[in-house]
């Protein structure tokens, strides 16, 4: 059930007006975090579970989750977001990414 959210607007690097919402919930956060959980390999280390092993393309796949679940429009529009933000300059693209991330609850790093 989606529920209206406090969103915020930015004009990225290209000029473009970027639509944000201000936070992620908690079930969409636990979408991506069970993303990692699945794609990731736990040794018993010395009585402690470690992570031995992550397969390096969860860390795109989250990227595009969570570009998904934040940005509310791109350039004025709401349609296809992740694929009009995916054929932009790497800089806009990188721009976009790390005001996501910025956002609490939105930045993963795999758990060492």
């Amino acid at each position: 059930m989606e529920t209206n959210r406090e969103t915020k607007k930015i004009t990225t690097p290209a000029g473009k007006e970027l639509e944000l919402k201000t936070y992620i919930t908690a079930r969409e956060r636990n979408q991506i975090r069970d993303m990692f959980y699945k794609n990731m390999k736990l040794e018993n280390v010395g009585g402690k579970p470690e992570m031995s092993e992550l397969s390096g393309e969860i860390m795109s796949q989250a990227e595009y989750k969570l570009i998904e679940s934040v940005v509310v429009s791109y350039d004025g529009n709401k349609e296809n977001v992740l694929d009009r933000i995916s054929d932009e300059k790497p800089e806009e693209y990188d721009f976009i990414v790390e005001e996501i991330n910025k956002i609490p609850g939105t930045s993963f790093t795999p758990a060492k």
